[in-house]
């Protein structure tokens, strides 16, 4: 969950579930889920979530190369 004042006037909060599995031929997907909780009468538009997926996957590809490098920082 994202919550405070990187959040802007128009959301309360946003909830992220990450679901991560093994693909066929090595590798995993990640399959992410995103709710925008909004303050009163405000909409997020698609251009916003859009924007949004594209960071929260920069930062998850940031954490998937960190772990194939550093093995042992995982079990």
């Amino acid at each position: 969950m994202i919550e405070g004042d990187a959040l802007g006037d128009k959301l309360d909060s946003i909830d992220y579930e990450v679901k991560f599995e093994a693909a066929t031929g090595g590798g995993s997907i990640c399959k992410m889920t995103s709710k925008y909780n909004t303050k009163a009468e405000f909409q997020v538009d698609e251009e916003e979530i859009k924007a949004g997926k594209e960071k929260a996957f920069a930062i998850y590809k940031v954490v998937e190369a960190y772990l194939l490098e550093n093995l042992h920082a995982y079990a």
